[in-house]
């Protein structure tokens, strides 16, 4: 037995419920031909849902004589045709039918209407063929692109399809509770579709063969428990998943191909010693590289292992969401990227480009962590390969410094790196040591964020980014600092002087 009010929304497009209450539950359906008072005649007790397969030209007497006959037979629902200007029941008939607790319910296709009631209160498998055959031929008939088949796919099954990466976030359409996102996640492995239900919807994941690297999901979420129903769902998605799959997998292969193609064309760039052949110029004009220009070149080196020619785009997009128009190379460990302009850039532009890579630095935090260097602007091919290779040598020393971020502008080392090494002796040491030890009383929070605010040149909310707490915390941090030590952090031989300390002594 299903509730009446479940099945509706299932049933053939354009069908509405004209009156009555769809309170009523059904176990089975019949057919009947004729006139709604040879229809009458016919209902027995244990009729469920009962189709009109003749059209109704109108609701008149005789109608309602099959509403109360309907009302006596204890049948819930009546499903009628009808024909195009048919005029709809009257009031009098409306009150009836609310009255009796009997739903009329219009269709334009009688016939489908009851071979759908049918399949969804049966326990046939033939919905589910048919939607395996629809999925199989939407897989076949779909361009390359996956949009196009999921688009294909939402019109088969008339719900929306969601993509979501292995551990159920969203790539397409919305996301999922976090219940379920945390069960997909738990569930990567399997090869079975996966359901999940909240207080909202029940969700159903079939999980995409790549073949390659983690599995995404194709997902569809329902308010409809039926059985029938889900079992459809379930098997187009099956079908479907493999169709995306294999999308996937060409996807990969072009991508990787041209992240070979961009690696060697950097290479062939380095080896040139900043004077390329015109063929490589050539090369690098059509993939979009403007070589005579101010470039300034960024290290990304994620710290774990990560899929670069996967997440190029991501890097991409979160740069650009940060306004900066980069080009992204992918490496080994993660990538080389370097933003260009025609005009030199001044000292405040480059600073605001380092400000900008910094906070996209922070916002791939979900994706990856990185450790991240920033080479200084220079000019033309060679000008390239010079930033990227500072760049290279900064996001080493970024590796080591949890203070700043794990980031390091060389523009930013200047007289402070040079006299690092000074620092490091028996006599600077212990004198380092006894000024910062007054800070020891924050439980080494003191240190560290006076670290991370002499690196971030005072800027209190780019060191509030770096440490991930409230801007007030750093100000109400950095005045207990210049209390604690009786200095004033305005004057710059005394912030110079923490500066090395701080250094020295690892910040914290």
């Amino acid at each position: 037995m299903i509730p009446v009010a479940e099945f509706l929304p299932l049933l053939p497009a354009g069908t509405t419920l004209l009156v009555g209450p769809a309170s009523g539950t059904v176990g089975t359906v019949r057919g009947l031909v004729g006139p709604p008072e040879h229809v009458g005649r016919l209902l027995g007790s244990g009729d469920g849902a009962v189709v009109l397969l003749t059209p109704v030209e109108r609701f008149d007497a005789r109608f309602d004589v099959l509403l109360r006959r309907a009302a006596s037979a204890g049948v819930p629902v009546l499903v009628v045709g009808v024909s195009d200007g048919t005029p709809l029941p009257g009031a009098g008939t409306a009150a009836l039918a609310e009255r009796l607790g009997v739903a009329v319910v219009a269709t334009p296709d009688p016939w489908a209407a009851s071979v759908r009631v049918h399949e969804l209160i049966g326990s046939g498998d033939a919905p589910a063929a048919r939607a395996a055959v629809a999925a199989a031929r939407i897989g076949l008939d779909a361009g390359p692109a996956l949009d196009e088949l999921f688009v294909r796919l939402e019109t088969e099954l008339g719900h929306a399809v969601r993509f979501l990466d292995a551990s159920g976030r969203p790539l397409r359409g919305a996301g999922v509770a976090p219940a379920t996102a945390a069960l997909l996640a738990r569930t990567v492995g399997t090869s079975e579709p996966v359901w999940a239900s909240d207080d909202r919807e029940t969700v159903v994941a079939v999980p995409v063969p790549t073949g390659i690297g983690p599995r995404a999901w194709l997902a569809v979420g329902t308010t409809t428990p039926l059985r029938a129903e889900r079992a459809v769902l379930a098997t187009a998605l099956r079908v479907a998943a493999v169709a995306a799959g294999h999308r996937l997998v060409l996807t990969r292969l072009d991508d990787e191909r041209d992240a070979r193609y961009r690696m060697a064309m950097l290479d062939d760039l380095r080896a040139a010693d900043g004077a390329p052949a015109p063929p490589l110029v050539q090369r690098t004009i059509a993939a979009g590289w403007e070589l005579d220009a101010w470039h300034v070149g960024v290290r990304l080196v994620a710290r774990g292992l990560v899929d670069a020619v996967a997440l190029r785009r991501e890097v991409e997009t979160t740069f650009d969401g940060h306004g900066l128009d980069v080009v992204v190379v992918e490496q080994t460990d993660g990538w080389a990227l370097w933003s260009s302009t025609v005009d030199e850039p001044d000292r405040a532009a480059v600073a605001a480009v380092a400000a900008s890579v910094r906070a996209a630095q922070n916002a791939l935090r979900s994706a990856v962590d990185t450790n991240v260097g920033v080479g200084s602007v220079h000019a033309g091919p060679a000008g390239l390969v010079r930033t990227l290779g500072e760049a290279g040598d900064a996001v080493r020393l970024a590796a080591a410094r949890p203070e700043s971020g794990f980031f390091v502008h060389v523009d930013r080392l200047g007289l402070a790196q040079l006299l690092l090494a000074w620092t490091q002796t028996d006599t600077f040491l212990p004198a380092a040591e006894q000024l910062l030890a007054p800070l020891e009383r924050g439980g080494g929070a003191l240190r560290s964020t006076l670290a991370a605010y002499l690196d971030a040149e005072s800027s209190v909310a780019e060191t509030a980014a770096v440490l991930g707490v409230h801007r007030n915390t750093v100000a109400d941090r950095i005045d207990r600092v210049q209390r604690l030590l009786g200095v004033d952090l305005g004057d710059p031989e005394t912030r110079l002087a923490l500066h090395l300390a701080t250094r020295a002594l690892g910040g914290a």
